[in-house]
């Protein structure tokens, strides 16, 4: 049986509706009813939205932390539900959308949520950490720093974009030209001596220590580009783009496991999963509240309120005694991102018999 959505045209929820607007003869008839469906908070897309929240939970597909017990020594758990300061926006891969004037924010191919995907996030911190532990202090680093710096980046986040046999391109390129010839030199070296490789072995692929989750936004909105003819300085075809609104909430959950650490010295694993968890504090304070996470940020869009709520870390740090079976591995709480900063100093104060 054969069935074509855009000839039956059902009713069906709100998705439905949108996509079907495509099949509207009048583009401007389109826009305007789907300004309709998704503009305000009680508006038929966000009330739809709420409904599928409710739904992701009680089919428990919302994030929660592990059982840290089954993870190797020096792993941690990141979570915490921000606001969105401005709007946050995307580009969805749907080719039939309403109208060509209309721009889709991204959504989740299931429940049509508003989202950004776990690679999304994975890229954007990549660059922000990058920018400020490298770009911005190119000027103060030797190259043994920068070398390291790249490195402990690496084993982050993974092999770089563009290492190739025999050349780098794109990302990888960059920063050979941002270190320069010996800094690349030493973390070629570096990179080697980690792996086991020798002199002549290609650069390896690995996967980094760094495990990022979805996020999924409560709300959704719209906003409008109208550009003006020079000549009558009046609008002449008026532009939709799908967002996330100021105000609305998600949760970023992070998943730290330092696996190529398994089997070396307790300290040195403690020492190394803090350090990266300091790395990584620091790159999220600036990246939601400095650099943004969402298109068109470099004018302002997708950054975050300083308050954060359910803002947790919990880890399993070799020199913190395991708990017994029926109690939780050790929690930080947090309300703001400089609270999370200073999280790695408490832990290391707490390791040494200090006061947490």
């Amino acid at each position: 049986m054969i069935y074509d959505l855009y000839v039956a045209q059902p009713q069906g929820d709100i998705p439905t509706q949108l996509r079907l607007l495509v099949t509207e003869p009048n583009s401007a008839n389109a826009a305007k009813r789907f300004v309709q469906f998704v503009h305000g908070k009680a508006s038929g897309f966000n009330v739809f939205i709420d409904k599928k929240y409710k739904h992701l939970e009680s089919l428990g597909l919302l994030p929660t932390p592990p059982n840290m017990a089954l993870l190797p020594p020096g792993s941690w758990f990141l979570q915490f539900t921000f606001t969105l300061a401005k709007p946050w926006m995307s580009k969805d891969d749907d080719p039939f959308y309403v109208a060509e004037s209309v721009n889709p924010v991204r959504k989740d191919k299931v429940f049509k949520v508003p989202m950004m995907s776990a690679s999304s996030w994975k890229g954007l911190l990549r660059w922000t950490v990058m920018h400020t532990q490298l770009t911005l202090q190119k000027n103060q680093l030797t190259a043994d720093q920068f070398a390291q710096k790249r490195l402990d980046q690496t084993l982050l986040f993974g092999d770089e974009k563009g290492e190739e046999p025999g050349q780098t391109k794109d990302f990888a390129a960059y920063l050979d030209d941002l270190g320069g010839e010996e800094a690349r030199k030493l973390y070629v070296q570096q990179i080697r001596k980690r792996f086991g490789l020798d002199e002549e072995a290609e650069m390896p692929h690995h996967r980094g220590r760094l495990m990022f989750y979805p996020t999924l936004f409560n709300m959704i909105d719209v906003e409008v580009i109208n550009p003006h003819s020079r000549k009558t300085r009046a609008g002449t075809h008026p532009i939709y783009l799908e967002c996330v609104p100021a105000g609305a909430q998600g949760t970023f959950t992070l998943l730290y496991v330092p696996f190529d650490l398994i089997g070396k010295d307790e300290n040195e694993i403690q020492n190394q999963a803090l350090a990266d968890l300091q790395l990584v504090a620091e790159g999220l304070k600036e990246m939601f509240l400095t650099y943004g996470f969402s298109a068109k940020r470099t004018s302002g869009y997708g950054v975050a309120e300083e308050k954060v709520t359910n803002g947790i870390l919990t880890g399993r740090f070799p020199g913190l005694a395991a708990p017994a079976p029926t109690q939780p591995w050790p929690i930080w709480t947090f309300s703001t991102f400089a609270e999370l900063v200073d999280i790695p100093a408490k832990i290391a104060q707490q390791l040494q018999g200090g006061t947490p």
